[in-house]
C-alpha cells in the first residue's frame, strides 16, 4: 500500500522533529527549512504587503522524496516566518509529488500553479499542471478542475513525460504560463499556455525550442520584462560546457531578447550563464510593489552528495540571498538588497567568521582563504588568468557530483575591480564589480572559519 502524505501529517512531523536538526553547517541568514530537504524556490510572490516564498520540500528526510510545497513569508526578505505546508501530494493527479511552479495574485486571492508528478503502474511517468488558491495566503485548496493541462495538449513533437515547472504571468488581461518540456529531438523546449480565468488553460505555442548544444532538457523557466527587454531564465541540463561557462552539469542561464506576440515566440539575442559558482540552480523571480525584479535560487544542484545528509544532520538545502536584477547596457547586474547587507556584520581579515560580508578593492593578484590550516576554501582574483574564482579542492568534506571533469574550482573571466563577498556558515556569494558577475558555492568546514589573505 502506498504511503499516504497529507498537510496535517507533515505539519505534525515538523513540529515534533525540528528540534532534532543538527545546525552545525546550517546557514543563519540564507533561507532554510526547519527540517528536511529543500530544492527549487517556488511561488515567489508579493501578496498583501509581504513576500511569500514556497519551495520544493520533503520534511521526512534530508534527501529528495515525494515533493511537498513548504512555505514562508517575510516583510523585508531578511527575517522569515515559517508557515504551514502549503501543498502535499494527496490527490491522484499529484500523488507522486507536487513539483515546481509559481504564484500570482488575482482579485486579492493567491493562486498557485504547480506540476503534479504521476508514476503509473507500468513504470511510465506523466506530468500535469494543477491549480490551487488561498484567500488568506496560508491555507490552500486545490480546484476541482485539476489537472488543468496535461500532455494531451502538447504537439506530437514533445515528450509528455517531461512537462513541468509552470511560471505564471499576466499580459493584456490574459494569464500565461511558460512551462518546460522536452523535445523528441533531445533538446529543451519552453511552451506557452494561456488562460482567461486561471482555471481553463490552452496550449498557445512553442515559445522557444533549444539548440543541441543548449542542453537535453530545460527546467524552471521564468519569463519577464526587464529594463526594456524581454527576458527568459531557465535551468538547462547538460548545456555544452566551455573552459569557464556551464561547467556544472545542471546550470542556469538568462536569455535576453524579444517576443513576437503575433507568433507567441521568444527570440533570444544573447545567452549567458547566470552564476559561475558550484551551487546555483532553479532561480525564480518576482516583481514587488516598488517595481524591483528580485530573484532567489537554490544553493545546490542535482546529482551531488550532501555532507549534512551523510552526517545525519537532518536537513539539506538553502536559498541564495535575494538579488535585484537589472539590465544596464550590455551588463546584466545582480545586486544584493540593502536590507540583506544591513543585517550582516562587516568582517575583517584575520577574523573568525560565521556570517558577514567584506568589500575588497582589487588592485592585482588577490587570494583569500576561509577555514582552518588544513580544511578551507580559497577564492579571489587570478590576475594572470583574468578570473575571479572559488576553489574547494582543500575541503575535507567534498561535495561531488555526476560531472566526470574536475569541478574543484569554478571561475569567471572578468577584469575585477572590486568584490563584495558574503559568508554564511556554509555559503559564500561573491558579487564582482557591483554585480556584473556572481559566484555562489556551498562548503562544509568543521573548525573555525578564519578569513586570511594569502600573500
Amino acid at each position: 500500500m502506498a504511503e499516504r502524505f497529507t498537510i496535517d501529517r507533515a505539519n505534525a512531523f515538523i513540529a515534533d522533529q525540528k528540534g532534532s536538526v543538527d545546525e552545525q553547517f546550517k546557514p543563519t541568514k540564507h533561507f532554510t527549512a526547519e527540517i528536511g530537504w529543500i530544492n527549487d524556490p517556488n511561488g515567489f510572490v508579493f501578496f498583501r504587503g509581504e513576500y511569500h516564498l514556497f519551495y520544493q520540500f520533503y520534511p521526512y528526510g534530508s534527501f529528495w522524496g515525494p515533493m511537498h510545497w513548504g512555505h514562508a513569508k517575510s516583510a523585508d526578505l531578511v527575517h522569515w516566518e515559517h508557515l504551514p505546508v502549503a501543498l502535499a501530494p494527496d490527490m491522484p493527479y499529484d500523488k507522486d509529488g507536487c513539483f515546481s511552479g509559481s504564484a500570482i495574485v488575482k482579485d486579492d486571492v493567491l493562486w498557485l500553479m504547480y506540476t503534479g508528478n504521476i508514476l503509473d503502474s507500468d513504470g511510465s511517468v506523466r506530468q500535469v499542471q494543477n491549480m490551487a488558491y488561498s484567500k488568506d495566503g496560508i491555507h490552500f485548496s486545490k480546484i476541482a478542475e485539476n489537472p488543468v493541462a496535461t500532455g494531451d495538449c502538447l504537439p506530437d513533437e514533445l515528450v509528455i513525460a517531461d512537462f513541468r515547472d509552470p511560471k505564471l504571468f499576466k499580459k493584456d488581461d490574459r494569464y500565461y504560463a511558460v512551462v518546460a518540456a522536452k523535445h523528441k529531438e533531445d533538446v529543451g523546449t519552453i511552451v506557452l499556455l494561456g488562460s482567461d480565468d486561471l482555471t481553463h488553460w490552452d496550449f498557445e505555442s512553442i515559445f522557444l525550442k533549444g539548440r543541441p548544444e543548449q542542453g537535453i532538457m530545460w527546467e524552471c523557466p521564468d519569463y519577464f520584462f526587464l529594463d526594456g527587454k524581454d527576458v527568459l531564465i531557465l535551468s538547462p541540463m547538460r548545456f555544452e560546457r566551455t573552459k569557464y561557462d556551464y561547467r556544472n552539469l545542471n546550470s542556469s542561464v538568462i536569455m535576453v531578447g524579444h517576443v513576437d506576440w503575433e507568433e507567441k515566440r521568444f527570440v533570444p539575442e544573447s545567452v549567458r550563464e547566470i552564476d559561475h559558482g558550484h551551487d546555483y540552480y532553479a532561480p525564480q523571480t518576482m516583481l514587488d510593489d516598488d517595481g524591483q525584479r528580485i530573484a532567489i535560487a537554490w544553493v545546490h544542484t542535482w546529482g551531488r552528495n550532501f555532507p549534512p545528509h551523510e552526517l545525519g544532520h537532518g536537513w539539506a538545502g538553502s536559498m541564495t540571498l535575494p538579488r535585484r536584477l537589472s539590465l544596464q547596457g550590455e551588463h546584466f547586474l545582480q545586486q544584493i538588497l540593502p536590507a540583506s547587507l544591513t543585517a550582516l556584520p562587516e568582517v575583517t581579515l584575520g577574523q573568525t567568521v560565521e556570517a558577514g560580508y567584506i568589500n575588497l578593492v582589487v588592485e592585482g593578484e588577490l587570494t583569500l582563504q576561509l577555514g582552518t590550516t588544513d580544511d578551507y576554501i580559497r577564492f579571489g582574483y587570478d590576475q594572470k588568468e583574468g578570473v575571479v574564482y572559488i576553489d574547494r579542492s582543500h575541503l575535507l568534506h567534498q561535495a561531488k557530483g555526476e560531472e566526470t571533469w574536475d569541478m574543484s574550482r569554478r571561475a569567471v573571466l572578468i577584469q575585477a575591480k572590486k568584490l563584495l563577498v558574503i559568508f554564511d556558515r556554509n555559503t559564500v556569494e561573491i558579487f564582482v564589480n557591483d554585480g556584473e558577475e556572481t559566484l555562489t558555492s556551498a562548503f562544509y568546514i568543521d573548525g573555525p572559519h578564519t578569513l586570511r589573505k594569502i600573500l
